[in-house]
């Protein structure tokens, strides 16, 4: 085995599918010195095909995180305000902050095996302080959870003019993604996607969205005449290509199965963990036992996330790795509070 294990950041260890390393292999010269060729006809026609959103209603960017950005600073400006949730990817709030939003939260909220989005806080939040945009990341990061499609077209449907940004980045292991349908059917949407997770090319940086029709202007924003560079948008259509589809489809299946398995083995351990519909899994530990394994897992060749933050004291998150990895790492945690 290789150590360490980075099983800290939720990258997907299985890495990209064959046909990414083929293009690699027979990569050319053009490659380098030439600039992309139809940008971005090329890439959105593809990406429509695969998700059925037509290219107008596409846009692209290097990672999610880019068009987040993008998105936050089209819409946001100074004093406007921003609504994200309270325990969730710490980036939402520091790109408000960037351009002077006021920062408004509403609740994630601590269920026996799961998190629930306080819905009611929302409206309240959408009614009192008229966000300029409102975030909703599903599945969630950390906690795992998903926000049901109910819930989100009620929530569309009483936005008025506010942008709603639905973060899909974890789409991929779950079947509660809902983009697709979002942006044919209301104009002031805006998905988030990445083919950083599922497709195992976070190194590369290649992100994409959809947008209704009411954002017109975030597409001439968002545009780029010169495009990505060549090999991002090659591992592109390598990565979407039919053959590829059944690797991804293998993998992801695989990830769920260990996901559920790090559930099973922490709950037998006495710990608390949460359901999860992403490649990542969320446990809460008592005080000492989150301190010791802070200290001992690096040790072990393992580096894990342990929050810092007080919303999530004495919880760890675990990336799902390949099931030999996963299986080390269960080993390694009982291992070590075993010999305590």
């Amino acid at each position: 085995m290789n150590f360490p294990f980075n099983l800290d950041k939720n990258e997907n260890q299985y890495g990209p599918a064959p046909k990414c390393y083929e293009f690699l292999k027979h990569i050319t010269m053009e490659t380098f010195n030439s600039y992309s060729r139809d940008y971005p006809k090329r890439i959105k026609e593809k990406l429509s095909v695969t998700f059925g959103v037509a290219p107008e209603r596409i846009i692209l960017g290097y990672g999610s995180e880019d068009i987040l950005k993008q998105a936050i600073y089209y819409a946001v400006k100074k004093d406007d305000v921003l609504a994200v949730p309270d325990k969730s990817w710490w980036y939402y709030e520091h790109i408000g902050k960037e351009v002077g939003a006021k920062i408004v939260k509403y609740d994630m909220i601590e269920k026996d095996d799961t998190f629930e989005y306080d819905v009611n806080k929302i409206f309240e939040i959408l009614e009192k302080d008229k966000p300029k945009a409102l975030i909703i990341a599903t599945p969630n990061n950390p906690t795992g959870n998903v926000m049901d499609l109910e819930n989100i077209e009620k929530i569309i449907s009483c936005s008025g003019d506010t942008l709603i940004i639905l973060d899909e980045a974890y789409w991929g292991f779950t079947d509660f993604f809902y983009g697709e349908k979002m942006v044919e059917k209301y104009g002031n949407v805006m998905v988030l996607r990445t083919f950083s997770k599922y497709f195992s090319l976070a190194g590369v940086r290649i992100g994409f969205g959809f947008i209704g029709k009411n954002l017109s202007e975030l597409q001439i924003y968002n545009n780029r005449y010169l495009g990505y560079n060549r090999i991002s948008e090659e591992l592109t259509f390598a990565a979407l290509d039919d053959e590829s589809s059944k690797y991804y489809e293998e993998k992801a299946k695989m990830i769920m199965e260990d996901a559920q398995i790090y559930f099973d083995e922490f709950k037998k351990l006495g710990f608390k963990p949460y359901k999860t519909h992403a490649n990542f899994i969320l446990v809460k530990l008592p005080e000492k036992e989150f301190n010791f394994l802070k200290q001992e897992m690096p040790k072990k060749g393992v580096i894990i996330k342990f929050f810092a933050e007080e919303g999530f004291k004495n919880c760890i998150r675990i990336s799902i790795g390949t099931k030999e990895q996963n299986q080390y790492v269960i080993k390694t945690v009982k291992e070590l509070l075993g010999k305590r």
